[in-house]
């Protein structure tokens, strides 16, 4: 028995030793040390759950369980963290200057949140250089120099604020930093800006002016990530958007919505584009959303280095979409250092495609039927791009097995999957 316990010591030291250096960190699973519960993330404390009670000044501690307290993760001091009862009784928090993660409403609930107490006098919460909340007046309002980060819902649904303008210093606005501002009209970034997080300016639907520099209705040089939904049905924005040449990433859904938008400029140097990120709006029915592609969208996708409008209109007479789908558009088509623009088809500027959409028009009828069927009978062969659309089975063929789960789609029988797998090179007959 004892050469049994020590063997499972000794496996129980291996898998402890082997998740030291093959994963670099140690996560401890609602950890408690005193009032509160905690993980351990990249070698610091984040508080999960304050369990503490009548406390009207709380001061966080510097380190939990031998770990220095780097963070307060999402709702650790709101009503979901306790039972459904709010902490109304904290009137103050105290945070050090080693916390830099602040998760969303974490300290919702508390009387301290939307104090005056808590706020400069324009109605910031500030900690480290984060601005984790806003309970000012509204209107025009400018974040004050030095903030690194909009954290987290840190406007979310604020109907007062109507125009806002960040310093060169904000690097990230985070996941859901403007959620539906209804009343938000102008937007001025700050040319440090790298990330728009996750739903950012959803549904903002009064924004109708967006600046960095001089340029209006322009993204700053600076900017590498745009997140799922970020401009989602900010549908008064208008003109052409240009996308500076660092972005790398424009999530799915990115400016989905924007109906008003009549095109989008983005460089050749964007490595990741997702499903739907421009060019089409979502109808909802019953419950279920149908892209509808946008007319006379363009996508403009060109070297910085020349963005005459002339020279993209010549370009554009002599380009040929069936020669150079848009889908290759990291690929220089002219040669000469300049990408043209041209309108946007359906999954050839995505690295998705819509299953059941064999013509591409951004929905499945009756019409992607038949021309499957019209391909099995070889009257007319479905184009080569197009196969993995019309594959619904994804069985690596074309058969009246898909035109089957098309039609029962159509008939709302039974929806197609969809997925977002990158096109390759497979063959699908």
């Amino acid at each position: 028995m004892k050469y049994v316990k020590s063997v499972f010591s000794r496996i129980f030291v291996f898998m402890v030793a082997a998740s030291v250096i093959f994963c670099g960190k140690i996560s401890v699973s609602a950890a408690a040390d005193g009032m509160y519960e905690y993980e351990v993330v990249d070698g610091g404390a984040v508080i999960t759950k304050y369990l503490g009670a009548g406390l009207e000044t709380v001061t966080l501690p510097l380190t939990l369980g031998g770990y220095p307290v780097t963070g307060v993760g999402k709702e650790a001091f709101g009503s979901s963290a306790n039972g459904g009862k709010p902490h109304t009784e904290i009137t103050k928090v105290i945070l050090h200057d080693k916390i830099n993660f602040i998760g969303d409403r974490a300290f919702a609930g508390t009387s301290w949140i939307d104090s005056e107490q808590a706020a400069d006098e324009n109605g910031f919460v500030l900690v480290n250089q984060i601005l984790i909340h806003y309970s000012g007046n509204g209107g025009d309002i400018v974040i004050p120099n030095g903030v690194k980060t909009i954290n987290i819902a840190a406007f979310e649904k604020n109907n007062t604020i109507t125009a806002v303008e960040l310093p060169e210093s904000v690097t990230e606005i985070g996941d859901y930093a403007f959620y539906r501002c209804g009343n938000l009209r102008r937007v001025v970034l700050g040319t440090g800006i790298k990330k728009i997080g996750r739903s950012a300016f959803y549904a903002c639907g009064a924004l109708d002016f967006f600046q960095s520099g001089d340029d209006q209705m322009s993204l700053p040089e600076s900017l590498e990530e745009i997140g799922e939904n970020a401009f989602y049905n900010c549908n008064s924005l208008r003109g052409i958007m240009t996308c500076q040449s660092k972005l790398r990433v424009c999530g799915t859904y990115a400016f989905a919505g924007c109906t008003a938008l009549k095109g989008i400029r983005v460089p050749d140097t964007l490595e990741n584009i997702g499903t739907y990120a421009f060019g089409f709006l979502i109808e909802v029915q019953d419950g279920v959303g149908y892209p509808k592609q946008i007319e006379k969208f363009t996508i403009y996708v060109t070297h910085k280095a020349n963005e005459d409008p002339e020279i993209e209109k010549e370009i554009l007479s002599k380009y040929n979409k069936a020669e150079n789908p848009v889908y290759l558009y990291a690929n220089n088509p002219d040669g000469e250092g300049f990408f043209p623009s041209f309108n946007l088809e359906w999954a050839r500027l995505s690295f998705g495609y819509m299953l059941g959409d064999v013509n591409n028009d951004g929905k499945v009828t009756t019409v992607d039927a038949r021309a499957v069927l019209r391909h099995i009978a070889r009257l007319s062969p479905i184009p080569a791009e197009d196969l993995k659309a019309a594959d619904v089975d994804k069985n690596g063929k074309v058969t009246s097995a898909d035109a089957r789960r098309i039609l029962r789609a159509v008939a709302r029988l039974e929806p197609i999957e969809q997925n977002e797998t990158k096109i390759d090179t497979e063959t699908v007959s």
